[in-house]
């Protein structure tokens, strides 16, 4: 009897172990095998006018020949969203198998408040899936404010008008979604407008090309054009959507404002552009008049001109990684009473590059040969009560090299520059302010962003002249300068 139940005890045991074995086996352990999803991106498209839910749905396929164990499903920790794994309210669960060529549902729920001011303008999260050693994703997005939504998440959109003008004027934000392609209209936008622009990649296929551009740019083909009305107090702010206090000051959250070559009839007044990766790229043939305007946080150039015309006045542009102002293949140029300075600390901006670089050529690339394609346009620039200012010892880039031989024209009239090695002793450089790294110059309080002058023996104070191409009496505060010595800059000085 004893040898009996030793034999069964010892049958039993092996069974388990043989059932055991078999168990695992049941199940895929390849990192190459992973989920499927029935789409990457649930997005929550409605517009909440009141406080509001909505539920998406998203399908998980396990496509392979064994069972698939999920060791972890989890939501982020943002509070607006909520999950059901298969039937289960839940934020986070573990183990969860998918029988061979099967699928389960996710249910994933929104609730938010428009209304609420502090919300972002996208609300972002994500669903998070760990399989044999894999993370995968599945995102969420949805609207946190009741705004203005223009464009395609994510995508290229078309705004147009067949020619006429669409006018911005709402007291509601508006928010630009993706790439979006203004064409075929006149894009006013009225004092006091709040325009956010979402940032990302947009990913797009044109004849089955995929095409990848920088989400959150208004690029303006050329039958189209913008006119920005700002006011004093009440300016037209371009801006990230991404409204929290992390993201304030961060620059390259969003592409830019592209004016595409042959787009003429653009005006900026009282504009503010930041966190940006390019403020306004301005390119062959288009023109633009910016005037009493501010660019700042931006990660590429503040204002890059191509073989363009482009007018300014009272504009200050600083906290810009690459060129406060970059004009390249020549153009007409014409800055009075401009600040171009580049010195406070901000943490996510390396101030490496020179404020001004202007160039009579460009570059595309280089022949069958290895040699370099150089194309030649003139280039011609006036700056009259300017600053150029920075943290390096030459803030002045005018790059004119002996293989091009068109012509390059340019005069700095009565403008603060700070240069160590630059030759000023041609007649292009009229009674200016030469700033070196032993000199006494600053701001009122750069560090804190305010580029007001400061004191009352700044080199730059009544260094100005009222002999200008383009009278400018007013400063960017909206105070009457000095008629007979007004101050260099964009800022008079006042005790």
């Amino acid at each position: 009897m004893q040898q009996y139940l030793k034999y069964t005890l010892s049958a039993m045991l092996l069974l388990l172990i043989i059932l055991s074995g078999c168990r695992k086996e049941r199940f895929t352990t390849a990192t190459g095998d992973k989920l499927e999803f029935s789409i990457d991106t649930l997005r929550f498209d409605t517009v909440f006018t009141a406080r509001g839910s909505a539920t998406r749905i998203v399908k998980v396929f396990n496509r392979h020949n064994k069972s698939i164990r999920i060791d972890k499903i989890e939501l982020g920790n943002n509070s607006f969203y909520n999950i059901n794994v298969d039937g289960t309210p839940t934020n986070l669960i573990e183990e969860v198998d998918i029988a061979p060529k099967d699928s389960m549902y996710i249910f994933a729920e929104v609730e938010i408040d428009p209304t609420n001011s502090g919300n972002p303008f996208i609300v972002l999260d994500s669903i998070e899936f760990q399989t044999n050693g894999n993370t995968q994703f599945v995102f969420l997005e949805s609207f946190g404010q009741d705004a203005n939504y223009v464009g395609d998440s994510y995508r290229i959109g078309v705004l147009t008008c067949g020619g006429g003008t669409t006018v911005w004027d709402d007291v509601k934000p508006y928010v630009v979604m993706g790439f979006l392609l203004v064409d075929s209209c006149h894009l006013v936008i009225n004092p006091g407008v709040d325009v956010h622009f979402q940032g990302g990649t947009s990913r797009d296929t044109i004849d089955g090309d995929i095409l990848l551009l920088p989400n959150g740019t208004l690029y303006f083909t050329d039958e189209a054009s913008i006119e920005v009305n700002g006011q004093l107090g009440a300016p037209v702010r371009f801006r990230t959507d991404r409204i929290e206090p992390e993201f304030e000051d961060v620059p390259g959250q969003w592409g830019g404002i592209f004016l595409s070559p042959g787009c003429t009839g653009n005006s900026f007044d009282y504009a503010e552009i930041r966190n940006a990766a390019v403020g306004i790229r301005v390119d062959s043939a288009a023109d633009l008049t910016i005037n009493n305007s501010t660019i700042y946080e931006i990660s590429s150039s503040g204002i890059l001109g191509l073989h363009s015309t482009i007018t300014g006045s009272n504009c200050l542009i600083y906290d810009v990684s690459l060129h406060n102002l970059q004009l390249e293949y020549g153009g007409n140029y014409q800055f009075t009473h401009c600040t171009f300075a580049n010195e406070a600390n901000n943490a996510y901006v390396s101030h490496s590059k020179p404020v001004l670089r202007m160039s009579n050529y460009f570059v595309p690339g280089v022949d069958a040969d290895g040699n370099a394609i150089i194309y030649e346009n003139a280039v011609n620039a006036v700056f009259e009560n300017c600053i150029f200012y920075g943290t390096l010892s030459d803030e002045l880039l005018l790059d004119n090299p002996e293989i091009v031989t068109a012509p390059y024209n340019f005069t700095f009239n009565h403008c603060l520059i700070k240069a160590d090695t630059l030759n000023i002793d041609s007649p292009d450089f009229m009674d200016n302010v030469m700033i070196n790294n032993n000199q006494d110059f600053s701001f009122l309080d750069s560090d804190d962003l305010d580029y007001h002058l400061d004191t009352i023996i700044n080199p730059a104070v009544n260094a100005g002249t009222n002999m200008l191409m383009m009278p400018v009496p007013l400063d960017l505060d909206g105070m009457v300068r000095d008629a007979s010595s007004p101050d260099i800059g964009c800022y008079e000085f006042f005790e």
